[in-house]
């Protein structure tokens, strides 16, 4: 699937009917957009590190959480950054030496519900 045809289909997404349990976690659940784009770039790293982060309290106090993956396409590498969606202020950041991640930039929402979070992308809201 090229980036174009992965960012069309992406658009597509504009509500979930199904939630998929995160497998690190019990309270993380993931919309079907998330999963068609783990499944498709093969990036459940991703959702991974989204998790993994949140043992940090200051991740975690967080209720809206916008986590932003840009890929410098020269190197390879990349940044996973988190903010509250308010400031362009990082609460956390992520450096990954290496990625074939074929966006330049994709952008995922954690959003509280209750006990429970849904991972989402920010067209699915």
């Amino acid at each position: 699937m090229t980036s174009e045809d992965l960012q069309s289909a992406l658009a597509r997404f504009t509500g979930s009917d199904t939630l998929t349990r995160h497998g690190l976690t019990r309270c993380i659940f993931m919309t079907q957009g998330v999963v068609f784009l783990a499944e498709q770039t093969q990036a459940h790293w991703l959702t991974d590190l989204i998790v993994s982060h949140q043992a940090d309290p200051r991740v975690r106090s967080e209720p809206f959480q916008v986590w932003t993956l840009a890929v410098d396409a020269a190197t390879g590498s990349s940044v996973a950054t988190m903010t509250d969606g308010n400031s362009e202020q990082p609460i956390t950041s992520q450096e990954i030496p290496w990625t074939d991640f074929p966006l330049p930039e994709v952008t995922l929402w954690l959003v509280q519900e209750g006990n429970a979070w849904v991972m989402l992308m920010p067209n699915e809201y």
